[in-house]
């Protein structure tokens, strides 16, 4: 079919806050529940688009909800064209400002839209925007938080067990520094040679207190260290870099290409991970990745596994997918793991179906 004769003839919007497995407790906050807001738009030919954003905070969601109709609605009975109507939407917040609520909607449409026009097309979301299906390595980040040191090496094990992954991501930021040292040890004691084992401070240290920290866990053979300070702290994450031999990973909190690039310029990481949320959805992903590329710098994602695995198929330098399993439950038909490894599904578009009675339980 013609693409010009898709046009967006309706969508839906639902929030769920669904309860977690295992309770995010970070630096950041703690969470026993994560919030969902689902996105469907209808078309002229029964295809239906979806996706979904994770704004960590419940009450947020509305306003985002209320963002994603202001914005759909200029959309409604115009051709399916998600590069136009990112570029057309990011003029429309400009108002408000590119990043923050207004972004993640502009992202979950954006999503949608491509989920839409790759079925169309009758091609997987990777294979559309011109790269090929493969499994993506991945690591499961879906525990190993601010937990009792006493009961990491079972949650390691677990972890790891979970889908035979080859990497876990561990989470610092403790009251005292040596702490933080007790529980790498007894992680990365208790892992098989091999595995990797990526760390996270979810921004919680200041300068001075990073300095110390990753002075004292530099020789571990960590993968990395995630966020040690403020995200927007660029002159500090640079000097950060200069100092420790351990690669210093920035990106979830990149709002559009704009922040990697300046990142970037700055020297304040050895990596990027960008959110799919953050970064502007599809189109945002593909921008930014091409500046990764020109740097020469490794990308990982953040969170969303389900549509950042077809992006890392058309990433360039494609390093680690983020694996947890939260949106599980809101899934007809999670993504399989094998041997570490997500397995994109070879259907038209992201692969992304509603388990309905969950989103309508929560």
């Amino acid at each position: 079919m013609p693409r010009t004769e898709l046009n967006l003839t309706g969508f839906k919007i639902r929030i769920a806050n669904v309860p977690l497995k295992r309770p995010v407790i970070s630096r950041v906050g703690a969470f026993e529940n994560w919030a969902f807001v689902c996105l469907d738009i209808e078309t002229s030919h029964g295809i239906v688009g979806r996706s979904y954003i994770a704004p960590y905070l419940i009450g947020h969601s509305g306003a985002i909800a209320v963002s994603m109709e202001a914005l759909l609605e200029p959309l409604m009975d115009q051709p399916i064209a998600p590069v136009t109507a990112f570029d057309d939407g990011l003029k429309r917040i400009s108002l408000m400002g590119k990043s923050g609520i207004a972004l993640y909607a502009l992202a979950a449409i954006d999503m949608a839209l491509w989920d839409a026009h790759a079925q169309a097309a009758g091609a997987p979301l990777a294979e559309h925007l011109g790269g090929t299906l493969a499994p993506v390595r991945a690591y499961n980040s879906s525990g190993l938080w601010l937990s009792p040191v006493e009961t990491l090496a079972k949650e390691a094990d677990d972890l790891l067990t979970e889908g035979k992954f080859n990497a876990v991501k561990l989470r610092f930021g403790r009251a005292e520094r040596r702490e933080d040292l007790a529980a790498a040890l007894v992680v990365l004691d208790s892992v098989e040679p091999g595995i990797s084992v990526m760390s996270d401070f979810n921004q919680g240290l200041t300068f001075s207190e990073a300095l110390l920290r990753l002075k004292m866990l530099d020789d571990l053979g960590l993968y990395w260290f995630e966020e040690p300070i403020a995200y927007h702290d660029l002159a500090n994450c640079a000097a950060l870099t200069l100092r420790t031999k351990t690669p210093i990973q920035l990106g979830e909190n990149f709002h559009g290409p704009r922040d990697m690039h300046e990142a970037l310029r700055q020297n304040a990481c050895d990596m990027v991970m960008p959110d799919v949320m953050r970064i502007g959805g599809v189109t945002g992903w593909i921008r930014a990745s091409a500046i990764a590329a020109e740097y020469g710098i490794d990308v990982s994602s953040h969170l969303f596994p389900e549509i950042s695995s077809h992006l890392m198929r058309v990433t360039p330098n494609a390093d680690w997918l983020e694996w947890t399993d939260w949106a599980e439950p809101i899934l007809a038909e999670p993504f399989e793991i094998k041997d570490g490894c997500v397995v994109i599904p070879n259907q038209p578009g992201t692969g992304i179906n509603w388990n309905e009675k969950t989103l309508e339980r929560y």
